[in-house]
């Protein structure tokens, strides 16, 4: 399972209005509070990515047995073919070439159907890791609000070069999540 990394120019002018402000107004970056979090150690940390990748790699699992199924009964047919070949009739022969490459253009539309682009995996990804970067970005932003903070930046974007261990919100974020699981809402109260 993966995640979707948006690296763009949101983020890049973000920082260089905060390089430019931090350069312009003296006065005005002893009020900047920023974050940091590294979302990386979020997934890997957090019990319910992993349950989540469980169920993602079981259906992948699932679509791999059937394409291998098809590819299997594809080399059956082609291995059949080349061994009774010579002693079919031409007719017979275009035939069963005919039904060959049915079932192989067949097979190539599930495999680009199920791992092509926007495919079936993608949107299985999506699907299982949506919920969870949903709640990461609450948390993250309920923060942001309750405490002031000007910029929560993602280590693991790249974004972060330097970072004071003090400013590092992941824990923080992951203890958010478990709390959320066991009660059902944030610490502030608020329904996730």
């Amino acid at each position: 399972m993966t995640r979707h990394r948006r690296t763009g120019a949101l983020v890049w002018g973000a920082l260089i209005g905060l390089l430019a402000l931090l350069g312009m107004a003296p006065q005005a970056s002893a009020d900047l509070k920023i974050g940091f979090i590294d979302s990386d150690q979020i997934f890997a940390n957090y019990q319910k990515t992993k349950e989540a990748q469980v169920s993602f790699e079981r259906e992948v699992a699932d679509l791999s047995k059937t394409a291998r199924e098809k590819k299997n009964e594809i080399d059956e047919m082609q291995r059949k073919l080349d061994q009774q070949g010579p002693m079919l009739s031409e007719a017979k022969r275009d035939e069963q070439n005919r039904i060959l490459s049915q079932k192989v253009g067949e097979y190539e539309k599930f495999v680009q159907e199920q791992w092509g682009p926007g495919g079936r995996i993608s949107r299985l990804n999506e699907e299982y890791l949506k919920p969870i970067i949903d709640r990461v970005h609450a948390i993250v932003a309920s923060i942001g609000t309750e405490e002031g903070f000007s910029l929560i930046l993602d280590a693991a974007d790249g974004n972060v070069v330097y970072g004071d261990k003090s400013l590092d919100l992941t824990d923080r974020v992951l203890s958010e999540l478990r709390t959320e699981d066991e009660t059902g809402t944030r610490s502030g109260g608020k329904k996730p």
